[in-house]
């Protein structure tokens, strides 16, 4: 709404859900450490972490595209607009399921494998298919490609996983056992 243009294109939004789900699925294969006591039905701090962290999530990619509006020239051409929505979203996808597969520490436990795989499968693919030219996606220049990447990856494991483990500390402390 205050772009006044659609910041994402409906093919991008299709291929990050089509992607993703495959690093999703892979969740299956990982091996964080279970809890030493059976788990409880009481979710409310858990939703209280994930409200957030998503509208910690939301403000980066906001603030990500605020900067990059002017300075990538965002504003007048659509295909950079939606390359960069679409990398935004996509590695913020990916950053964030490291973060979320563990209440502490994102890196408390390796990741399984097969999450490692398909989570630098999903990054890999997505940027080589941005520089392919597919119908909406113009390759955006390698800096502002590995920009994106830092700032989702600074975003996801610095910020939002330091602030993930105060609120479960705080707000939740019979669930970190």
């Amino acid at each position: 709404m205050v772009t006044g243009k659609f910041v994402v294109s409906s093919f991008a939004m299709l291929l990050l859900v089509f992607m993703t789900d495959f690093a999703r699925i892979a969740l299956a294969t990982d091996h964080v450490r279970p809890s030493k006591k059976p788990e409880t039905w009481n979710i409310g701090g858990f939703i209280m972490v994930s409200v957030v962290l998503g509208v910690a999530m939301l403000a980066e990619a906001l603030g990500l595209l605020w900067f990059a509006w002017s300075r990538f020239g965002l504003a007048t051409n659509n295909d950079a607009l939606y390359t960069f929505s679409f990398l935004t979203l996509l590695y913020f996808a990916a950053f964030s399921i490291v973060s979320a597969r563990e209440r502490r520490w994102f890196w408390t436990t390796m990741p399984s494998k097969t999450l490692i795989v398909a989570l630098a499968a999903d990054a890999l693919t997505g940027t080589i298919l941005t520089f392919v030219r597919l119908p909406g996606l113009l390759p955006l220049p390698l800096g502002r490609t590995l920009a994106i990447f830092a700032y989702a990856m600074v975003s996801c494991l610095v910020v939002n996983d330091a602030l993930k483990v105060a609120m479960i500390k705080w707000r939740i402390p019979t669930a970190v056992a």
